[in-house]
């Protein structure tokens, strides 16, 4: 089997004051009549056009004509001979994690296996996963509680969100690094507000998108420990190991981090260090399916966590969910299940609309059981390389 040619799909999704969402999905194709497809996870924020650029300076350096089936080869290809790659950063490693992705597609379809029972088989009956993105339009603490007993009444058991990000004029605006009161105690009221509403059994995951200086960073932990997150998600700057150890220290809430290290080199001062309760890699950022395999089972040896971050399209969610079947140190797994149809519709059976009481299902088809929406994401803006 050999590749001919790369597809390269460029999904302006929207845009907004505060983000855009923008999913760069590649479809390798093979002289066998088998695609596979990957993702590059930079849909949110800045960074998507350039992304796509690695992804397709990377298909036309590396991968026409060769064997899709040597995953390593091609991997190890990407990372030393661009030269940056061992250097790394999203640009570089989200294009090798789409291609890596879309790899593993093709080998699960071509021996008919989902690509979990290629890295070890299943070890989970159903995956655990928590629901993001419910809380937008809210500002007031009772808002917030009110549109978390919806997700509750959706039947998710766990729900994240940042009580820090919005200002009291309604707009999106992160916080300073040295918190102001007035600031401190809104985020504080809202995930009261959200913890008195749903009660006990339904867990909170405090998200703060590393932007606190150390100091509120541990003032706020410490305020929020009574309300008993589940895990305090980058309060500083995972750049920053010995910032992030000093809150680890004075915290007693578990934390979490990992969506901006890429690679088991960044994750590394971390799980010997044994700072973090919770890694977070991105599977479409940190390397593809084979590098997350690899940080799950070199955190597994300190007993830490996995819950692969996830902030892209429908593809990244089914990428994760394929590392989540067969690692033993997997805890719960990110999706959004609010954002409009058009991110879904990319694909044919999205698994955000397969959650049933709070779980996904362990997807049983060939490769990550993704297949692209032709009548969709032909409206696209699309890149071939190749035949």
């Amino acid at each position: 089997m050999k590749i001919t040619s790369v597809d390269i799909f460029d999904c302006k999704l929207g845009e907004t004051p505060s983000t855009r969402w923008n999913p760069v999905i590649v479809r390798i194709n093979t002289d066998e009549g088998i695609s596979g497809v990957g993702e590059v996870a930079l849909a949110y924020g800045v960074g998507a056009d350039a992304g796509l650029a690695m992804a397709r300076d990377l298909a036309e350096r590396f991968l026409i004509g060769a064997d899709p089936f040597r995953i390593e080869y091609l991997w190890d290809l990407a990372f030393r001979k661009t030269f940056w790659g061992q250097g790394g950063g999203p640009v570089v490693y989200g294009g090798m994690s789409a291609i890596d992705e879309a790899l593993w597609d093709i080998k699960g379809k071509a021996l008919g296996m989902p690509v979990y029972e290629l890295l070890g088989g299943r070890v989970w009956d159903r995956l655990r996963v928590y629901a993001n993105g419910w809380y937008h339009g809210c500002v007031s603490p009772e808002e917030y509680a009110d549109a978390a007993l919806r997700v509750v009444d959706d039947g998710y058991t766990a729900m994240k969100f940042d009580p820090f990000a919005v200002r009291p004029d309604r707009v999106w605006d992160y916080p300073l690094r040295a918190l102001d009161r007035q600031r401190a105690d809104l985020a504080y009221e809202r995930v009261r507000a959200v913890r008195e509403a749903i009660g006990p059994n339904v867990d909170i995951l405090v998200e703060v998108h590393g932007n606190l200086g150390t100091a509120s960073a541990i003032r706020m932990g410490k305020r929020l420990e009574a309300l008993d997150p589940f895990f305090y998600e980058e309060p500083v700057d995972a750049l920053n190991v010995e910032c992030m150890r000093k809150v680890a220290e004075n915290v007693t809430i578990p934390l979490a981090a990992g969506e901006r290290l890429y690679t088991r080199y960044d994750f590394r001062p971390y799980i010997e260090g044994q700072i973090l309760a919770v890694l977070q890699p991105d599977v479409g950022l940190t390397g593809g399916i084979s590098e997350t395999k690899k940080i799950a089972t070199y955190a597994e040896t300190y007993n830490i966590h996995v819950q692969p971050h996830n902030c892209a399209g429908p593809i990244s969610t089914a990428a994760s969910v394929q590392v989540d079947c067969c690692i033993p140190n997997f805890i719960i797994q990110e999706i959004f299940p609010y954002h409009s149809d058009d991110r879904y519709d990319l694909v044919m059976e999205p698994l955000e609309r397969q959650v049933v009481a709070g779980y996904l299902p362990i997807p049983t088809a060939p490769g990550l059981g993704m297949e692209l929406n032709d009548d969709v994401i032909g409206k696209y803006g699309r890149i071939v390389v190749g035949e």
